[in-house]
Protein backbone atom coordinates (compact mmCIF):
# COMPACT_ATOMS: atom_id res chain seq x y z
CA UNK A 1 0.00 0.00 0.00
CA UNK A 2 2.75 2.45 0.60
CA UNK A 3 3.93 2.59 -2.28
CA UNK A 4 0.49 3.43 -4.09
CA UNK A 5 -0.01 5.70 -1.78
CA UNK A 6 3.50 7.80 -2.43
CA UNK A 7 2.20 7.65 -6.15
CA UNK A 8 -1.26 8.62 -5.47
CA UNK A 9 -0.21 12.09 -3.90
CA UNK A 10 2.98 12.37 -6.23
CA UNK A 11 2.74 15.97 -8.01
CA UNK A 12 2.11 14.90 -11.98
CA UNK A 13 4.64 17.32 -12.97
CA UNK A 14 7.27 15.21 -10.87
CA UNK A 15 6.59 11.98 -13.06
CA UNK A 16 8.53 10.51 -15.68
CA UNK A 17 6.71 10.20 -18.68
CA UNK A 18 6.33 6.56 -19.99
CA UNK A 19 9.04 7.69 -22.82
CA UNK A 20 11.43 9.06 -20.36
CA UNK A 21 11.21 6.12 -18.63
CA UNK A 22 11.64 3.70 -20.98
CA UNK A 23 14.49 5.71 -22.64
CA UNK A 24 16.51 5.67 -18.95
CA UNK A 25 15.67 1.89 -18.37
CA UNK A 26 17.14 1.22 -21.89
CA UNK A 27 20.22 3.19 -21.31
CA UNK A 28 20.94 1.75 -18.36
CA UNK A 29 20.36 -1.94 -19.61
CA UNK A 30 22.48 -1.25 -22.06
CA UNK A 31 25.36 0.71 -19.99
CA UNK A 32 24.96 -3.27 -17.08
CA UNK A 33 25.30 -5.13 -20.38
CA UNK A 34 28.42 -3.60 -21.71
CA UNK A 35 29.95 -3.95 -18.59
CA UNK A 36 29.23 -7.50 -18.06
CA UNK A 37 30.46 -8.41 -21.62
CA UNK A 38 33.91 -6.43 -20.58
CA UNK A 39 33.95 -8.71 -17.64
CA UNK A 40 33.41 -11.74 -19.50
CA UNK A 41 36.93 -10.83 -21.76
CA UNK A 42 38.37 -10.27 -19.14
CA UNK A 43 37.77 -13.43 -17.43
CA UNK A 44 37.74 -15.64 -20.43
CA UNK A 45 35.40 -18.05 -22.13
CA UNK A 46 32.29 -15.42 -21.83
CA UNK A 47 31.34 -17.44 -18.47
CA UNK A 48 30.83 -14.03 -16.42
CA UNK A 49 27.84 -12.30 -18.86
CA UNK A 50 25.85 -15.23 -18.86
CA UNK A 51 24.75 -15.64 -15.24
CA UNK A 52 21.52 -16.79 -14.12
CA UNK A 53 20.34 -17.60 -17.80
CA UNK A 54 21.06 -13.30 -18.38
CA UNK A 55 18.86 -12.38 -15.18
CA UNK A 56 21.81 -9.95 -14.09
CA UNK A 57 19.79 -6.64 -14.82
CA UNK A 58 16.50 -7.93 -13.31
CA UNK A 59 18.33 -9.00 -10.09
CA UNK A 60 20.27 -5.35 -9.69
CA UNK A 61 17.37 -3.76 -10.44
CA UNK A 62 15.27 -5.31 -7.65
CA UNK A 63 18.27 -4.72 -5.10
CA UNK A 64 18.21 -1.37 -5.56
CA UNK A 65 21.96 -1.79 -6.25
CA UNK A 66 21.23 0.64 -9.52
CA UNK A 67 19.59 3.30 -7.57
CA UNK A 68 22.14 6.02 -7.45
CA UNK A 69 21.69 9.50 -7.52
CA UNK A 70 24.23 10.38 -10.23
CA UNK A 71 23.67 7.68 -12.54
CA UNK A 72 19.85 8.35 -12.12
CA UNK A 73 20.24 12.18 -13.00
CA UNK A 74 22.24 11.22 -15.88
CA UNK A 75 19.96 9.08 -16.93
CA UNK A 76 17.08 11.73 -16.50
CA UNK A 77 19.23 14.23 -18.08
CA UNK A 78 20.11 12.00 -21.21
CA UNK A 79 16.55 11.33 -21.74
CA UNK A 80 15.34 14.81 -21.47
CA UNK A 81 17.48 15.72 -23.85
CA UNK A 82 16.77 13.05 -26.13
CA UNK A 83 12.59 14.38 -25.90
CA UNK A 84 13.10 17.86 -26.08
CA UNK A 85 15.52 17.66 -28.77
CA UNK A 86 13.36 15.34 -31.06
CA UNK A 87 10.35 17.56 -30.19
CA UNK A 88 12.45 21.31 -31.39
CA UNK A 89 13.29 19.04 -34.47
CA UNK A 90 9.89 18.13 -35.62
CA UNK A 91 8.28 20.40 -38.32
CA UNK A 92 12.24 21.81 -39.13
CA UNK A 93 13.96 21.05 -41.88
CA UNK A 94 16.06 17.96 -41.78
CA UNK A 95 18.94 18.87 -43.74
CA UNK A 96 20.38 21.14 -40.74
CA UNK A 97 24.19 20.44 -40.42
CA UNK A 98 25.22 22.85 -38.12
CA UNK A 99 28.10 20.98 -36.35
CA UNK A 100 29.20 19.29 -39.78
CA UNK A 101 29.31 23.29 -40.68
CA UNK A 102 31.74 23.75 -38.20
CA UNK A 103 34.08 20.93 -38.67
CA UNK A 104 34.87 22.85 -41.57
CA UNK A 105 35.30 25.86 -39.88
CA UNK A 106 38.51 28.08 -40.57
CA UNK A 107 39.40 28.06 -36.75
CA UNK A 108 41.22 24.81 -36.23
CA UNK A 109 40.37 24.91 -32.25
CA UNK A 110 36.51 24.82 -33.20
CA UNK A 111 37.04 22.48 -36.19
CA UNK A 112 38.60 19.68 -34.23
CA UNK A 113 35.90 20.40 -31.13
CA UNK A 114 33.06 19.96 -33.36
CA UNK A 115 34.28 16.85 -34.67
CA UNK A 116 34.86 15.51 -31.09
CA UNK A 117 31.33 16.71 -30.51
CA UNK A 118 30.42 14.14 -33.45
CA UNK A 119 31.74 11.49 -32.71
CA UNK A 120 30.84 11.44 -28.95
CA UNK A 121 27.45 11.54 -30.09
CA UNK A 122 27.43 8.88 -32.58
CA UNK A 123 29.19 6.61 -29.94
CA UNK A 124 26.22 7.16 -27.95
CA UNK A 125 23.69 5.95 -30.34
CA UNK A 126 22.53 2.40 -30.36
CA UNK A 127 21.92 -0.06 -33.38
CA UNK A 128 18.48 1.13 -33.65
CA UNK A 129 19.36 5.38 -33.20
CA UNK A 130 18.56 5.42 -29.97
CA UNK A 131 20.07 7.03 -27.16
CA UNK A 132 22.59 5.35 -24.67
CA UNK A 133 25.39 6.23 -22.27
CA UNK A 134 28.95 4.54 -22.04
CA UNK A 135 30.69 4.25 -19.01
CA UNK A 136 33.14 7.25 -19.45
CA UNK A 137 29.54 9.17 -18.58
CA UNK A 138 29.77 7.70 -15.23
CA UNK A 139 30.99 10.38 -12.35
CA UNK A 140 34.06 8.38 -10.34
CA UNK A 141 32.24 7.61 -7.81
CA UNK A 142 29.09 5.97 -10.02
CA UNK A 143 31.68 4.13 -12.01
CA UNK A 144 33.18 2.70 -8.88
CA UNK A 145 29.56 1.63 -7.34
CA UNK A 146 28.44 0.41 -10.58
CA UNK A 147 31.30 -1.79 -11.65
CA UNK A 148 31.46 -2.94 -8.08
CA UNK A 149 27.20 -3.82 -8.14
CA UNK A 150 27.82 -5.76 -11.67
CA UNK A 151 31.10 -7.83 -10.21
CA UNK A 152 28.91 -8.40 -7.83
CA UNK A 153 25.80 -9.62 -9.72
CA UNK A 154 28.04 -11.76 -11.82
CA UNK A 155 29.59 -13.86 -8.62
CA UNK A 156 26.79 -16.42 -8.68
CA UNK A 157 27.01 -17.20 -11.89
CA UNK A 158 31.07 -17.74 -11.48
CA UNK A 159 30.32 -19.61 -8.32
CA UNK A 160 28.66 -22.47 -10.13
CA UNK A 161 31.60 -23.17 -12.01
CA UNK A 162 34.70 -22.57 -9.26
CA UNK A 163 34.66 -22.17 -5.92
CA UNK A 164 33.36 -19.38 -4.17
CA UNK A 165 36.87 -18.30 -2.73
CA UNK A 166 37.95 -18.04 -6.26
CA UNK A 167 35.22 -16.70 -7.83
CA UNK A 168 35.73 -13.30 -5.54
CA UNK A 169 39.59 -13.30 -6.24
CA UNK A 170 38.69 -13.47 -9.94
CA UNK A 171 36.32 -10.61 -9.53
CA UNK A 172 38.15 -8.47 -7.49
CA UNK A 173 41.02 -8.77 -10.15
CA UNK A 174 38.56 -8.10 -12.87
CA UNK A 175 37.22 -4.76 -11.37
CA UNK A 176 40.83 -3.26 -11.57
CA UNK A 177 41.13 -3.37 -15.39
CA UNK A 178 37.56 -2.07 -15.92
CA UNK A 179 37.66 0.85 -13.62
CA UNK A 180 41.30 1.94 -14.90
CA UNK A 181 39.54 2.58 -18.35
CA UNK A 182 36.80 5.43 -16.61
CA UNK A 183 37.88 8.67 -17.95
CA UNK A 184 35.58 11.19 -17.22
CA UNK A 185 37.21 13.75 -19.46
CA UNK A 186 35.40 11.49 -22.21
CA UNK A 187 32.20 12.24 -21.15
CA UNK A 188 30.01 14.30 -23.94
CA UNK A 189 29.46 17.23 -21.55
CA UNK A 190 33.35 17.46 -21.51
CA UNK A 191 33.04 17.08 -25.36
CA UNK A 192 30.15 19.88 -25.83
CA UNK A 193 32.25 22.46 -22.93
CA UNK A 194 34.95 22.29 -25.20
CA UNK A 195 33.38 23.08 -28.59
CA UNK A 196 30.94 25.86 -26.66
CA UNK A 197 34.62 27.77 -25.20
CA UNK A 198 36.26 27.35 -28.56
CA UNK A 199 33.51 29.40 -29.99
CA UNK A 200 33.49 31.73 -26.77
CA UNK A 201 37.09 32.09 -27.52
CA UNK A 202 36.58 32.77 -31.26
CA UNK A 203 33.90 35.20 -30.42
CA UNK A 204 31.48 33.35 -31.76
CA UNK A 205 28.92 33.09 -28.43
CA UNK A 206 26.19 35.45 -29.82
CA UNK A 207 22.60 35.49 -30.80
CA UNK A 208 22.70 33.93 -34.23
CA UNK A 209 24.65 30.89 -32.60
CA UNK A 210 21.97 30.47 -30.17
CA UNK A 211 19.89 30.78 -32.84
CA UNK A 212 21.18 28.40 -34.80
CA UNK A 213 21.73 25.77 -32.26
CA UNK A 214 17.94 26.08 -31.47
CA UNK A 215 16.81 25.54 -35.32
CA UNK A 216 19.03 22.22 -35.42
CA UNK A 217 17.46 20.76 -32.17
CA UNK A 218 21.14 21.07 -30.42
CA UNK A 219 19.69 21.19 -27.05
CA UNK A 220 22.95 20.25 -24.85
CA UNK A 221 24.91 22.56 -26.53
CA UNK A 222 22.17 25.31 -26.25
CA UNK A 223 22.34 25.13 -22.82
CA UNK A 224 26.05 24.56 -22.39
CA UNK A 225 25.99 27.81 -24.51
CA UNK A 226 23.85 29.64 -22.33
CA UNK A 227 25.62 28.64 -18.96
CA UNK A 228 28.70 30.12 -20.52
CA UNK A 229 27.04 32.84 -21.31
CA UNK A 230 25.83 33.34 -17.82
CA UNK A 231 28.71 32.45 -15.63
CA UNK A 232 27.21 29.02 -14.27
CA UNK A 233 27.60 25.51 -15.02
CA UNK A 234 25.80 23.04 -17.40
CA UNK A 235 24.16 21.34 -14.66
CA UNK A 236 22.31 24.51 -13.12
CA UNK A 237 21.68 26.36 -16.57
CA UNK A 238 20.17 22.52 -17.48
CA UNK A 239 18.06 22.92 -14.54
CA UNK A 240 17.08 26.42 -14.96
CA UNK A 241 16.29 25.79 -18.83
CA UNK A 242 13.60 22.83 -17.81
CA UNK A 243 12.57 24.64 -14.79
CA UNK A 244 9.50 26.58 -15.75
CA UNK A 245 8.74 29.71 -17.01
CA UNK A 246 10.52 32.02 -14.58
CA UNK A 247 13.62 30.37 -13.77
CA UNK A 248 14.34 29.81 -18.05
CA UNK A 249 13.75 33.65 -18.31
CA UNK A 250 16.30 34.46 -15.27
CA UNK A 251 18.97 31.88 -17.54
CA UNK A 252 17.95 33.98 -20.60
CA UNK A 253 18.97 37.55 -18.61
CA UNK A 254 22.21 35.93 -17.09
CA UNK A 255 23.16 35.24 -20.15
CA UNK A 256 22.81 38.69 -21.61
CA UNK A 257 21.34 37.75 -24.78
CA UNK A 258 18.85 40.31 -26.52
CA UNK A 259 15.13 40.99 -25.79
CA UNK A 260 14.46 39.27 -29.46
CA UNK A 261 16.54 36.26 -29.19
CA UNK A 262 15.19 35.44 -25.97
CA UNK A 263 12.12 35.98 -27.30
CA UNK A 264 12.87 33.15 -30.33
CA UNK A 265 14.19 30.78 -27.70
CA UNK A 266 11.18 30.99 -25.34
CA UNK A 267 8.47 30.90 -28.69
CA UNK A 268 10.53 28.03 -30.14
CA UNK A 269 10.54 26.12 -26.79
CA UNK A 270 6.72 26.29 -26.29
CA UNK A 271 4.56 23.53 -26.09
CA UNK A 272 8.17 21.98 -25.68
CA UNK A 273 9.13 23.08 -22.30
CA UNK A 274 6.75 23.22 -19.17
CA UNK A 275 5.99 26.73 -18.55
CA UNK A 276 3.55 29.33 -20.58
CA UNK A 277 5.47 31.78 -23.19
CA UNK A 278 3.68 34.38 -22.11
CA UNK A 279 4.62 34.42 -18.50
CA UNK A 280 8.21 33.33 -19.07
CA UNK A 281 8.77 36.65 -21.62
CA UNK A 282 6.77 38.95 -19.05
CA UNK A 283 9.38 37.65 -16.19
CA UNK A 284 12.11 38.14 -18.40
CA UNK A 285 11.01 41.89 -19.24
CA UNK A 286 10.44 42.55 -15.31
CA UNK A 287 13.88 41.27 -13.82
CA UNK A 288 15.85 43.53 -12.50
CA UNK A 289 19.55 43.57 -12.90
CA UNK A 290 20.01 43.68 -9.26
CA UNK A 291 17.78 40.84 -9.28
CA UNK A 292 19.27 38.78 -11.77
CA UNK A 293 22.87 39.77 -10.75
CA UNK A 294 21.95 38.41 -7.25
CA UNK A 295 21.10 35.27 -8.48
CA UNK A 296 24.04 34.80 -11.31
CA UNK A 297 26.43 35.14 -7.64
CA UNK A 298 24.80 31.96 -6.05
CA UNK A 299 24.22 30.38 -8.71
CA UNK A 300 27.91 30.24 -9.10
CA UNK A 301 28.51 28.97 -5.27
CA UNK A 302 29.18 25.17 -5.04
CA UNK A 303 25.81 23.34 -5.33
CA UNK A 304 26.28 21.00 -2.48
CA UNK A 305 27.26 24.49 -0.22
CA UNK A 306 23.71 26.08 -1.54
CA UNK A 307 22.14 22.70 -1.21
CA UNK A 308 23.42 22.86 2.61
CA UNK A 309 22.00 26.54 2.83
CA UNK A 310 19.12 25.21 2.00
CA UNK A 311 18.49 22.57 4.20
CA UNK A 312 19.66 24.26 7.43
CA UNK A 313 17.53 27.18 6.43
CA UNK A 314 14.73 24.84 6.10
CA UNK A 315 15.24 23.11 9.35
CA UNK A 316 15.35 26.67 11.01
CA UNK A 317 12.37 27.69 9.46
CA UNK A 318 13.86 30.04 7.39
CA UNK A 319 12.49 30.64 3.92
CA UNK A 320 14.69 29.04 1.03
CA UNK A 321 17.20 31.84 -0.41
Amino acid sequence: MSPVRVDFFLDPAARLTEQERALMKGMLGDLVASLADEFSVILGSGEAANDDDGRLFDRLWKSRLLDKPDLIRLLLRRAEEECLSAALRAGRPSSSRLLQSLVGDEDSEISAAAMAVILAKGRRRDRFDGPKIIFDDLSAEAAVALVNAVAAGLRNGLSKRTQSADADDRLAEAIRPVLSRHDEGNRLEARLFDLVHALDRAGRLDGELLRSLLDAGEVALLVEALGRASGIGFETAWEHFLGGSHRLALLLRMSGISRSIAGEIIAGTAGVLAGDPETAMTAFDRLGEEEVESARKWLRLDPDYRSAICALDSADGQPSV
